[in-house]
């Protein structure tokens, strides 16, 4: 009779415990992120938990934080990333796609984001494969004059290459004339009085000596603009010219990119983590013509400067 009863009370025992596991259920996985630039929030959505695991997609360690936030090295790349939830009702997973977005004009720019701290150095690219001059027409054609790099070493010029520009998150601007001056229009330095070391070749280019940077000196990046500029390409006529869809870099306080000229704003047709190349306008026609007006456009690449 004791044995009966034993034996009735271990398959009771057995039933309960069968009963306890089906009765604890599996768990859920899903979770939300938010994405600023490339540093992602993640924050899990899930029941049942007891253990997570965050495979985020690009090859680093598992994560076993509920809300871990993590920081992806590119950007312009989409990341497949799995949540794994573990409980005592078994596994779990869910699967998700996360975009980082490209690189914002102000990255590229200033190596960070808008308001931030970070700066990023340019300087006109020694080693670039042209150096163009083009009429300040609606297309930047006829092409007056191509020049390889390093032209201006050539031309006794070399010294514009030690000169940097330095762009902060923070919407301002920094000139370091570290060759004693900076890239100059010979037209406009004449007309105001500006020290320069003469016009190089006749071509209406000059070096600035000396040369302090305008205090307080601001910039803008304006993308998709439509830019109005009024060109003489001829020296003589002057008209309004419309380059619709651009980016432009704007300035205030006397700042400006590369050359010191009548004409500040510029247009940046190419820019990525360590080259840009932009279309400065350039008054290198003497009176009578029309004085302030660009008759040419050159076409510069810039390079990160060390």
């Amino acid at each position: 009779m004791k044995k009966f009863k034993l034996a009735s009370l271990l398959f009771l025992g057995l039933i309960l415990v069968i009963a306890c596991k089906k009765e604890t259920p599996l768990p859920t996985a899903a979770f939300t992120y938010s994405v600023t630039g490339n540093t992602v929030t993640f924050i899990a959505q899930v029941t049942n938990d007891s253990k997570y695991e965050w495979d985020f997609g690009d090859g680093s360690y598992i994560n076993t934080l509920h809300s871990p936030v993590h920081a992806y090295s590119s950007y312009g790349v989409d990341y497949t990333v799995t949540l794994t939830i573990l409980g005592p009702g078994g596994s779990a997973s869910v699967v998700n796609k996360v975009t980082i977005p490209p690189k914002t004009k102000m990255q590229l720019l200033t190596g960070g984001s808008a308001g931030g701290t970070s700066s990023k150095k340019w300087r006109v690219a020694v080693g670039a494969p042209t150096f163009l001059i083009n009429y300040a027409t609606a297309t930047f054609a006829p092409n007056y004059k191509s020049y390889p790099g390093n032209i201006l070493s050539a031309v006794g010029l070399g010294a514009v290459y030690n000169d940097t520009f330095e762009f902060k998150a923070d919407g301002t601007l920094t000139i370091h004339p570290n060759g004693g001056g900076i890239f100059g229009g010979y037209i406009y330095c004449a007309l105001n009085g500006v020290p320069n070391i003469g016009n190089a070749g006749g071509s209406g280019l000059t070096y600035v000596k000396p040369f302090t940077s305008p205090a307080g000196a601001t910039f803008a990046i304006n993308e998709n603009k439509t830019f109005t500029i009024t060109t003489s390409p001829d020296g003589v006529a002057a008209s309004a010219v419309s380059y619709p869809g651009v980016t432009t870099l704007s300035f205030t306080k006397g700042g400006f990119l590369g050359i010191m000229d009548f004409s500040s704003e510029c247009i940046i047709t190419s820019i990525t983590d360590t080259q840009m190349i932009a279309n400065i306008f350039i008054s290198a026609v003497p009176p009578p013509g029309q004085v302030g007006k660009p008759n040419f456009v050159l076409n510069l690449y810039f390079e990160v400067a060390p």
